[in-house]
């Protein structure tokens, strides 16, 4: 049996048992240590409920009344939307409906196509007066028959005016193309000049190549080899070093012969620098440097001696090559002397220092037989031209003598 008091403030019930489902959905939504509290508010919920709308009034009364009240206040808040769609219909049709005159699209409209017509003809080309006519006259006198531009063009484009930007092209092609040929042709003298250096160079190695041969012959046993065109120890595109001499004792001479009208002496392609290099690639001990000309510098001569490097000019007429050659060979002993063979190294520079002595001697000598030897040319070639003109002399005077005697 449910039991209930209260003292105005505290209201107790005591065994209160209830089968409304709500009770149990609202407290199943909840952790049952908050069910007190749960169960507190839903009975304050709902006697402020019933003492508002009176004691004596049911729980199903209570829920027509919300019912009908849910119902009063969505009617008013549908027909408050109505009213605002209807006043927005209107809005439209009195701002945006381009069939409504008094619109504001409409009205907009109707000044667009007026903007449109006055745009249309004040740029129309047929109306006289109009910026569209205007432009065209303007253009009509800078880009038709006879205008400005065509002046401007033709003045400019005459290849036979003064100043024109065509005759300056013209002069600057043909500038382009003189330049071209003459590229050409100073391309061609380079080439042509190169092929005669390495023709003379080649002929100077057949030269030198007798001369060793014949060197050789006088010495015996030795092996010469022609190897300008055959790789060496430094790769298959190494070609330096023209030939070898090996000597009876097994020694190596290396030969470069030089045809050029200079020939320095250091540097990276200098011919000191070279001839080491033929001799690595050669596998030589002695290294010969052999000019045509008088390519060396002025320090050189015609004979100098390097270390194992020996440079000599000689064109094949004289003997200095040969004595390049014994230089070499002694060179070579000396660096590899035999089973018991002493070496007297102070005689050895003795000899080397006579030979170079002697190859200046011989050099300053040949230079002055040559000097004198052009003089007797040149001495010679006048005789021969004063020869000439006496007889032509005496040949005039004799038709002279004959003429005076026929008179």
């Amino acid at each position: 049996m449910t039991h209930v008091s209260s003292d105005g403030h505290i209201t107790k019930i005591d065994g209160l048992v209830t089968e409304d489902r709500s009770v149990a959905t609202l407290l199943s939504a909840h952790e049952q240590g908050e069910w007190v509290t749960v169960v507190d508010r839903a009975l304050s919920v709902g006697a402020h409920g019933l003492m508002t709308m009176g004691l004596d009034v049911g729980l199903d009364t209570v829920r027509d009344e919300v019912r009908q009240e849910v119902e009063r206040v969505t009617g008013l808040a549908e027909a408050r939307v109505a009213e605002m769609l209807t006043a927005a219909q209107h809005a439209y049709r009195e701002q945006l409906d381009p069939e409504v005159r008094s619109s504001l699209l409409s009205k907009s409209l109707r000044e667009f196509h007026r903007w449109q017509d006055s745009f249309f003809t004040t740029m129309d080309i047929d109306q006289a007066g109009s910026i569209g006519g205007r432009l065209v006259e303007r253009l009509e006198h800078l880009v038709g028959s006879g205008g400005t531009l065509e002046a401007q063009l033709t003045a400019a484009l005459d290849p036979s005016a003064d100043g024109s930007a065509l005759a300056r092209l013209r002069d600057e092609v043909l500038a382009e193309i003189r330049g071209v040929r003459d590229a050409v042709h100073s391309d061609r003298g380079r080439r042509t000049e190169a092929e005669r250096g390495t023709q003379k160079g080649f002929v100077f190695e057949d030269v030198v190549e007798d001369r060793c041969r014949a060197w050789a012959a006088g010495v015996g046993g030795c092996v010469v080899e022609r190897t300008s065109t055959e790789g060496g120890a430094l790769g298959r595109e190494a070609l330096v070093g023209d030939l070898v001499v090996r000597l009876p004792e097994g020694g190596r001479v290396v030969i470069e012969a030089k045809h050029t009208a200079r020939v320095t002496l250091t540097g990276v392609d200098g011919i000191l620098a070279e001839l080491d290099r033929a001799m690595a690639n050669r596998n030589a001990d002695v290294a010969i440097g052999v000019s045509a000309q008088d390519a060396f510098p002025a320090e050189v001569g015609s004979f100098g001696l390097y270390g194992n490097r020996v440079l000599v000019v000689d064109d094949g007429t004289d003997s200095l090559f040969d004595v390049a050659l014994r230089v070499a060979a002694l060179l070579v002993t000396s660096a590899r002397p035999r089973h018991g063979e002493t070496i007297d190294r102070v005689a050895l520079l003795d000899q080397l220092d006579r030979v170079h002595k002697l190859s200046k001697r011989f050099s300053s000598s040949k230079r002055t037989l040559t000097e004198a030897q052009n003089s007797i040319d040149l001495a010679k070639e006048g005789l021969d031209s004063m020869r000439s003109e006496l007889i032509e002399i005496a040949e005039a005077a004799a038709r002279e003598a004959r003429v005076g005697v026929d008179r």
